[in-house]
């Protein structure tokens, strides 16, 4: 009866196995195009993204501190 049991259960597994598709079996640890040598067609508009990008950044930094300052005072206030 167990090896019944057993064989039927690797049977179910193979068969589960073989129905998966292949692109599980072997994914890359990298994403597509990571060690491509991508050029940008016009490196003066990659530039201006670049710029664009890094001022967007500093924003969001310059908001995280605002928030965190605002917090701490009124965590001070109710201290």
């Amino acid at each position: 009866m167990r090896f019944a049991n057993s064989v039927k259960t690797l049977l179910l597994l193979s068969a589960l196995a073989l129905v998966q598709p292949s692109e599980t079996f072997a994914k890359p640890n990298s994403y597509p195009g990571e060690s491509s040598t991508y050029k940008p067609p016009n490196p003066e508009l990659e530039a201006k993204r670049e710029a664009e990008r890094l001022k967007r950044k500093e924003l969001r930094k310059q908001k995280r501190e605002e928030r965190r300052l605002r917090r701490q005072n009124k965590k001070n206030r109710l201290n």
